[in-house]
């Protein structure tokens, strides 16, 4: 009983630093979030022309709303918008 115990102390001390990077990672994802307004303005300035703004979408459905479709297209348009690629670590 006692080596069961000291097993499951050590499975679970393992895997704590694994949740709280997951937990860092989603509040880094939290500061990319747009909310309606600020969508709705980011897509009017893209649409004219703004890179920048194209790419807080791409940013936003990619890694906040996990819309992948979504987040591709706006990534699409910002590389057209500042002709460049954009490596994807």
């Amino acid at each position: 009983m006692v080596k069961l115990l000291r097993v499951s102390a050590v499975v679970l001390f393992a895997c704590l630093p694994f949740t709280g990077c997951k937990r860092e990672s989603q509040y880094m994802n939290e500061s990319l979030r747009l909310t309606p307004e600020q969508i709705a303005h980011d897509e009017r300035a893209a649409d004219a022309g703004d890179a920048q703004a194209a790419k807080r979408l791409w940013h936003h459905y990619d890694m906040v709303e996990l819309n992948i479709q979504k987040g591709e297209m706006w990534r699409h348009r910002y590389e057209s918008l500042s002709n460049t690629t954009p490596s994807r670590k």
